[in-house]
């Protein structure tokens, strides 16, 4: 699979998992929304419920505070209250009977009340009836009401009692809600304020007709309901207390959003509650705002994945373009990869793929070097072995000759130039150790003294920890052999050479000094200068080195040390504070 593919994928599948999850938190906020709108709703309906029932309620009390209110009524129910029904009394009773009749049958009270009656022991019921269909049948025992037993017990305040059939009247299917005042006083009678059920429901009114209304006193039973409730669920509610706004689970598995309120006063709870499926119904909105938004952002992904990846991988489309082009013949080519519109990445490994396409030129370019550097130093040695065959059988002829004639020192020097000889023409081995070095430069400081004699003094110190360390043959004897050739020259003194080794933390190094007349400014500053082009030439023109180390010398051992070590070789060129002059080499410790 293409790298621009893989990040398709990836970039795909991360803007589907953000689109599904944003879709879902989306859905998940607006539901939760919906539903604390609903609770909120749920609690302004239910205040509003418990306020319109505290008005209903505290009208029908009003009444009986009217009625008791009033001089000429609380007389006449006073009247009645104590005295003895006779004939002498009759008129008497008659005229606290209209009276409170007066009272009870005023427009006020018959218009916005269904029935209000006076009871007691002494009087037939006593209710307004100036309406006919509100008249009530004669000789009915009050004490036989449903809300009697309640009352009596309840003397100090009104009993109030739920919807139930309209017991004075003749119509078996009226409601009516009762509000019941027991009148202080010594069997003073009961004031009942009535309320139909089609009055109640203009009452209690809410604007959400969908909500299920249920008021139920401190035993549970109904006042009010606006249809069928759930009675079982509300009764499960019930408290002495608020019932916040959550969501319960019904009598039958249904789940609910309700609500309630407390009415101390009235001792009620008023209850509202709807079905949660209403949720899910307003919800449809939102169902299909969530799958516009994932759609939306998916469609927004992959359109910004397609382009971001096309951008994206464009610096590593040139990258891999430079790969396939790049060859032998085109690593000297720089190439505009043109990746300014890439990032820093991109960047870095533009300029790596250049960093490594230039050492690549650099080291195909030296091992050219090399192979062309082995081939002449074939042909020089080749060239300078003279057929040593040859030369080593004149050697053994005139060591014969030195041994006929006794001379010992002929056959000492024969076999000391065999030696050297076998050393520097074995061209199996192009690079010796410093310790094979340095032997061979013994036997060619024997020879030397042969011919200077007590003229040349010199010494030889090897550190043992770097003798092993590797450079290509005859560097040091070429070293001292420019010193003897070149350093004393002007000089008839006696020639002191030193060759020493040693090393630091990194490098091993090999110093050899004479006592000679040193580098004048003018030889050091051209041998600084040829030695800089060199290595020019050694690392970009080869084509020049045949030319430049055909012959021996500083020239042709900085050559090869540099073609062995690169920018590692430490070559120095110095004169001695005390006269002479000194050379240095060094390398990395391998």
């Amino acid at each position: 699979m293409k790298f621009q593919t893989k990040m398709r994928t990836v970039y795909a599948i991360l803007g589907i998992l953000t689109a599904i999850v944003a879709g879902y938190i989306y859905y998940s906020i607006s539901m939760e929304k919906i539903k604390e709108r609903e609770m909120q709703n749920l609690s302004i309906s239910v205040r509003q419920l418990s306020q319109q029932y505290d008005e209903l309620i505290q009208s029908m009390k009003d009444v009986s505070y009217y009625l008791l209110s009033d001089a000429d009524t609380l007389t006449a129910i006073t009247t009645i209250s104590t005295m003895e029904r006779s004939e002498r009394t009759e008129r008497y009773f008659l005229n606290s009977e209209d009276t409170i009749l007066s009272q009870e049958n005023n427009d006020y009270i018959s218009k916005k009340f269904y029935r209000v009656v006076f009871c007691n022991d002494n009087c037939e019921p006593i209710a307004n009836h100036n309406m006919d269909d509100r008249k009530i049948r004669r000789h009915l025992d009050y004490k036989k009401m449903p809300w009697y037993e309640r009352a009596k017990d309840n003397q100090d305040t009104f009993t109030i009692l739920g919807m139930h059939p309209d017991t004075w009247g003749d119509k078996d299917n009226l409601k009516v809600l009762s509000v019941v005042k027991a009148i202080q006083g010594r069997n003073m009678g009961y004031i009942e304020v009535q309320m139909s059920l089609e009055d109640v429901r203009n009452k209690l009114q809410l604007g959400d007709t969908d909500l299920n209304v249920c008021l139920l006193d401190d035993k549970g039973e109904v006042i009010y309901q606006n249809g069928d409730v759930d009675l079982d669920f509300c009764r499960s509610l019930l408290q002495r207390d608020n019932i916040p706004a959550d969501t319960f689970k019904g009598s039958q598995g249904a789940r609910y959003l309700a609500v309630g309120e407390y009415n101390v006063d009235a001792g009620t709870t008023v209850m509202v509650y709807k079905n949660s499926s209403v949720i899910q119904e307003d919800s449809s909105y939102v169902v299909y705002m969530s799958f516009f938004l994932i759609g939306g952002m998916l469609l927004f992904s992959l359109l910004y994945v397609t382009v971001s990846t096309r951008h994206l991988t464009k610096p590593m489309i040139r990258l891999q373009e430079a790969f396939q082009n790049t060859s032998l013949e085109t690593l000297t080519q720089s190439m505009d990869l043109d990746l300014k519109d890439g990032n820093d990445e991109f960047r870095k490994m533009g300029q790596v793929y250049e960093d490594m396409r230039s050492r690549l030129h650099t080291a195909i370019q030296r091992e050219k070097q090399l192979s062309t550097l082995q081939l002449q130093t074939q042909f020089d040695v080749l060239q300078a072995q003279v057929n040593p065959h040859f030369i080593y059988n004149v050697l053994n002829v005139i060591s014969g000759r030195g041994s006929l004639n006794d001379d010992e020192v002929i056959c000492d020097i024969c076999d000391e130039l065999a030696g050297m000889l076998r050393y520097s023409t074995d061209t199996k081995e192009k690079y010796a150790t410093l310790k094979a070095e340095i032997t061979y430069l013994e036997l060619y400081f024997s020879l030397l003294k042969y011919r200077y004699k007590h003229k040349l003094e010199y010494t030889l110190e090897l550190d043992k920890t770097v003798e092993n360390q590797i450079l290509p043959k005859l560097v040091i004897q070429q070293l001292v052999e420019n010193s003897i050739n070149h350093g004393f020259q002007n000089i008839s003194g006696i020639m002191r050479i030193s060759v020493s080794s040693y090393k630091d933390e990194s490098r091993w190094y090999i110093r050899v000094s004479d006592n000679g007349e040193g580098f004048s400014p003018g030889v050091k500053r051209d041998l600084d200068d040829k030695m800089n082009q060199l290595k020019e030439d050694l690392a970009d023109n080869f084509q020049n080195v045949e030319m430049r180390i055909g012959g021996m010398g500083l020239l042709n051992t900085f050559a090869r040390l540099y073609l062995l070590n690169g920018d590692d070789l430490v070559f120095r060129i110095q004169n001695k504070e005390e006269g002479g002059a000194e050379i240095i080499i060094g390398a990395a410790l391998k």
